[in-house]
């Protein structure tokens, strides 16, 4: 059957973050597409005029994102159960198993050095910025530029 899951018992934490994750995107910028398109008035026209009430207008835009809708909805599917990428995250989960991750507090440590480093770098680069600003204000630069131009 077609809507078999292609190797059902594997990657399926991986596979199904994967489909919600691009389900929550993708729903995100339907939503935002439908919202932009209520600026105009065609995309806003009911075209059943009004027939399943006022609530309920089949315009357009509604029409556009419900069929963007469910064919992204089957693109997910499809591509969740595509099996070039399912063996890529049947492998990938393997290799993740293999991994020697780092104790909590090494990475707690490692954490607090980067953000030190950051901060520092950060107040360096400040106090030279400033300083070049005030160099900057304290030379007269027309009379500079007159000077090795000679005019």
């Amino acid at each position: 059957m077609a809507l078999e899951l292609y190797k059902p018992e594997e990657a399926t934490r991986t596979r199904g973050l994967i489909g919600v994750l691009l389900a929550a995107l993708l729903g995100y910028g339907l939503f935002h597409l439908y919202e932009f398109l209520g600026g105009w008035n065609y995309w806003k026209d009911d075209l059943v005029g009004g027939a399943l009430g006022p609530e309920f207008p089949i315009s357009p835009r509604v029409i556009l994102i419900a069929v963007m809708g469910i064919l992204t909805a089957a693109s997910i599917y499809l591509l969740c159960n595509h099996a070039k990428v399912v063996d890529f995250l049947i492998d990938t989960e393997k290799e993740m198993q293999n991994v020697s991750w780092a104790p909590k507090h090494e990475v707690i440590s490692s954490s607090i050095v980067v953000v030190i480093t950051v901060l520092i770098m950060a107040a360096y680069l400040g106090v030279v910025d400033y300083g070049l600003v005030w160099a900057k204000d304290q030379v007269a630069w027309d009379a500079l530029w007159d000077r090795v131009l000679g005019s």
